[in-house]
């Protein structure tokens, strides 16, 4: 027996082939129609680029940076995947905004579909969630602070503020707990409530069948769709304007089809022209960093700026919640049967002021901004010099020694100590200085002040620092070995 003779007798696929796939759709079908398909094309996309890119992550800060940059240089199409998963985001929110708008113009959001309205707005929250929680994995200079920044934003809240915020960042400050913590999140909890949700919305979808153009419904209807007569009005109107000619399989889904391969090859002409992009890893010292976020959350992040201080947190935590309960109440105090949007004075304003205000506060915030930050010149910090670099900071070396511009005078300028000094020399002198220069007034870090590891980080990163020069012109030690007197 074939196969497909063998699951067609113990599943009967003849007749849900019948029941899904051949029923009847509303006349006059536009392109608009496959934005749903679209948007779980994109979906799907950062879906399967996901796995892969999860397989090669590790999601710990001495690590994270370097898995991102190995999976763009060493693994085989990791810097294309990257890319797609990075541009994939970006058309997912916008497919499902496009979608979304689509229907509330379309009135497609009132009787018989309130609750997969609320279904959408449920989607686009968790898609939003996916981007935030996304967003500090490559655990660079503009994913960490602008993580930093978004954190905090729940401190606003009364009551709930500082204990939501210490939840999210798992202790007081962004590190290894917050990235542990938005790795599961963004790779297990929001991809199961996704799917659940998607899964949820194209069964109601299918249930439903596609709503009538809107100019139909409005021919005739009662003036409230909470007129007891309205539904066999809306029953009766959908079955007479169905096109008997075209079925959902294969006119409909095969349009679907073409518009779905279409983003996917744009989100692969993007990821491979343009890449994801990857800024310096992450420096908590570095408190002069001003974040950029996406453009998604620029429309906040410019008002924000806008606003007077004390708005902040109701724009932070107000906007967004009172945004999220007026769509999910939408179908439930617009009862009106009106659909037709030139007939809706009021939907049709505040779509323009909705789409008219973003538009003006995301070109401001980008006129606003710098020139984007490219990557650190020379070679790259190991994860070894960057926890070195962090200790240097955090044991407040810089009140002594400076680099650069920056630092105090009381100790010798260390902008170029790694042409100096060997990295064996420099580990001993910061465990016993007075062993070299018995009048320094260098303290001793040997243990217990620091480990020997400790140490050692910190010479790693010492040893980086050349002034003007490149990484690769050798050192020229002058390395006093054995000990001689004298300061």
């Amino acid at each position: 027996m074939k196969p497909l003779a063998w699951l067609e007798a113990r599943l009967d696929l003849g007749a849900v082939k019948r029941a899904v796939l051949s029923r009847e759709v509303p006349d006059r079908l536009t392109w608009g129609h496959a934005l749903g398909s679209a948007t779980l094309a994109a979906f799907l996309v950062q879906v399967v680029t996901g796995i892969v890119l999860a397989a090669y992550y590790v999601p710990a800060p001495d690590h994270a940076y370097d898995s991102i940059r190995y999976i763009e240089r060493q693994i085989a199409g990791g810097a294309l995947l990257r890319g797609m998963h990075h541009w994939g985001a970006s058309a997912v929110t916008i497919l499902i905004i496009a979608h979304m708008v689509r229907v509330f113009a379309m009135g497609a959001y009132k009787y018989p579909r309130e609750a997969n309205w609320a279904l959408g707005v449920a989607l686009l929250v968790v898609v939003l969630g996916f981007a935030f929680t996304g967003y500090l994995l490559p655990w660079d200079q503009r994913a960490y602070w602008a993580t930093v920044v978004g954190t905090s934003i729940p401190r606003a809240l009364p009551v709930v503020g500082e204990p939501l915020q210490t939840l999210l960042r798992g202790g007081t400050d962004v590190g290894a707990a917050t990235l542990t913590r938005f790795f599961a999140l963004h790779v297990l909890v929001l991809p199961a409530s996704l799917g659940l949700l998607v899964l949820l919305h194209i069964v109601m979808a299918l249930r439903q069948g596609l709503a009538p153009r809107p100019a139909v419904l409005d021919a005739g209807a009662p003036a409230s769709t909470a007129d007891p007569g309205y539904p066999e009005f809306y029953r009766s109107t959908a079955e007479l304007n169905k096109d008997a000619a075209v079925r959902l399989w294969p006119e409909l889904i095969a349009r679907c089809a073409v518009v779905s391969l279409l983003v996917v090859l744009a989100i692969a002409i993007l990821g491979a022209a343009y890449g994801a992009g990857l800024e310096p890893p992450a420096d908590p010292t570095d408190t002069t960093y001003v974040p950029m976020p996406e453009w998604y959350f620029l429309p906040l992040y410019q008002l924000m700026k806008v606003v007077p201080g004390w708005m902040e947190s109701v724009v932070a935590v107000g906007l967004p919640a009172a945004v999220v309960l007026v769509l999910l109440a939408l179908p439930f105090f617009d009862r009106r049967s009106t659909r037709t949007l030139r007939h809706r004075p009021l939907a049709l304003t505040g779509l323009a002021v909705l789409f008219g205000g973003s538009g003006l506060l995301i070109g401001a915030a980008v006129r606003e901004a710098g020139p984007a930050m490219g990557s650190e010149g020379g070679a790259i910090l190991t994860s070894v010099q960057r926890a070195g670099r962090a200790l240097f900071y955090s044991q407040t070396c810089d009140r002594c020694h400076r680099i650069g511009n920056e630092g105090g005078a009381l100790g010798p300028d260390l902008t170029a100590v790694g042409l100096r000094h060997s990295v064996a020399w420099m580990h001993s002198f910061i465990e016993e200085p007075s062993r070299f220069h018995a009048q320094t007034l260098m303290p001793a870090f040997a243990p217990p002040r620091l480990s020997h590891q400790e140490i050692e980080e910190i010479v790693q990163y010492l040893a980086t620092l050349r002034g003007g020069a490149g990484p690769d012109v050798q050192p020229q030690f002058r390395d006093s070995f054995p000990w001689r007197p004298g300061p």
